[in-house]
């Protein structure tokens, strides 16, 4: 039986405020300064008559699982909506407010904390009030001069954007743009509150479909960003290209895919909305002891000290500062017996007709995501990365040999006792082409 789909959408902002601490960049001085561009979150409720889902961009770092539960919880007071079916992303730009509470990657403000979730709870609610029939158009694009794989110089990534289209009465209701690339043109020299190229891609679409409702979700970045190196972000070593005419030439590259593939999409003659949650278990590859933290600790320490009596840069320095924190944290948790040999996270997939979606809760390599899409064509996938979580870095094994930041260090930011054990990607991989065969 073929149903009508329904769509509504709703936007609310979540800028934060001025002199806020802003998250992503360890070499990053100083406070917030000003607002470049406001944050949103972007909401799109979808139905079938029978199923209901909602979708949530939000113009920040990432999310975790006290956000999500929270925004869940005043969901369920507000709609009818079942609080499994609130898929909540972030864009992962790194100017924007703290929200990752467990990690290190800068101190939550608890008052701001509170009214980002009734916003994005809000916008939920503004989206299932206004349900009108849709059609629903699908197109697809490639670009391949935003996304650069930051480990592989001219190595590859996912350079795919998929557009879904999704047409009212009036005309354009919303458009969904799904791409893979970390939102980091402005480095950490930057104070400004900015949703970085999205925020220009969004502006230019919006320009093209005025009164639609434009949604950026990001895919797999954890080794795709627009081209800088690692090492030098942590140094704090900028260059000509992190300016905002940059983020505003690279967001209008994007916008101009994204409305060529919106041009030409197809429209899509099966509706009927399926979706499946589950909780997984990501084991660590090792749980040191009490002793093992604390050496940990007065390595950092001395590092720090090291490095701040060479004359290293603030980055450099201070990540050891933070690292010694990570470490006494750590054995304090594992002296308390708090510390688990895995941990747990939510994954979802779901379908709108023959197009289907894939979370990832985290940074997980491009690999992944390619090895979704290889294995469910010749149907479409939207991979949405650093949704309903944010784990940090997942690597594919043959990367486990090569090492770097995102294999050997960056757990530590996310408050993570140990790196994730070989092949636990893959094995979430698994996980999702299950649950993809299943609906």
């Amino acid at each position: 039986m073929i149903k009508q789909l329904m769509a509504g959408t709703g936007k609310l902002m979540i800028t934060p405020p001025f002199d806020c601490e802003l998250s992503g960049f360890v070499a990053r001085e100083g406070r917030c300064r000003g607002v470049h561009d406001p944050l949103y979150a972007r909401a799109l409720v979808l139905a079938d008559g029978k199923e209901k889902i909602a979708l949530v961009s939000a113009d920040l770092i990432g999310v975790d699982t006290k956000l999500l539960a929270k925004v869940r919880e005043k969901v369920a007071e507000l709609t009818d909506l079942d609080p499994s079916a609130v898929i909540l992303s972030a864009t992962h730009t790194h100017s924007g407010p703290v929200t990752l509470q467990d990690a290190y990657l800068g101190e939550a403000d608890l008052t701001y904390l509170s009214g980002l979730i009734n916003n994005i709870a809000g916008a939920i609610y503004q989206a299932n009030q206004n349900l009108e029939p849709v059609s629903l158009f699908v197109g697809e694009g490639d670009c391949r001069s935003v996304g650069k794989n930051r480990r592989q110089k001219n190595g590859p990534t996912d350079s795919q954007v998929l557009v879904l289209r999704f047409q009212g009465a009036n005309g354009p209701k919303a458009l969904l743009v799904n791409y893979a690339c970390h939102p980091v043109v402005l480095g950490p020299d930057n104070l400004l509150v900015t949703a970085d190229y999205p925020f220009y891609m969004v502006n230019a679409l919006e320009q093209v479909y005025p009164g639609t409702q434009v949604m950026f979700m990001n895919g797999a970045t954890g080794d795709v960003n627009v081209g800088h190196n690692t090492a030098d972000s942590i140094k704090g070593k900028g260059n000509d290209r992190r300016t905002f005419r940059e983020a505003a030439r690279l967001g209008r590259i994007l916008a101009g895919v994204a409305l060529t593939a919106s041009e030409n999409a197809v429209l899509q003659s099966s509706f009927n909305i399926s979706y499946t949650t589950q909780e997984i278990s990501l084991p660590f590859e090792q749980v040191g002891t009490v002793d093992f933290y604390l050496q940990e600790a007065e390595t950092w320490k001395q590092s720090a000290v090291e490095l701040k009596r060479k004359g290293a840069s603030f980055g450099e320095y201070h990540q050891s500062e933070l690292w010694e924190k990570w470490a006494l944290k750590m054995a304090k948790l594992r002296q308390a017996n708090k510390i688990e040999s895995e941990f747990k996270a939510e994954v979802a997939a779901f379908s709108l007709g023959e197009i289907e979606f894939a979370t990832l809760p985290g940074e997980f390599f491009h690999e992944f995501a390619l090895m979704i899409k290889k294995e469910r064509a010749p149907r479409r996938v939207l991979i949405l990365g650093y949704t309903n979580h944010n784990i940090g870095y997942v690597a594919p094994k043959s990367v486990y040999d090569e090492g770097g930041y995102e294999v050997n260090d960056s757990y530590r930011y996310y408050g993570l006792p140990s790196r994730l054990t070989r092949g636990t990607g893959e094995e979430v991989v698994r996980t999702l082409l299950t649950m993809l065969n299943k609906l």
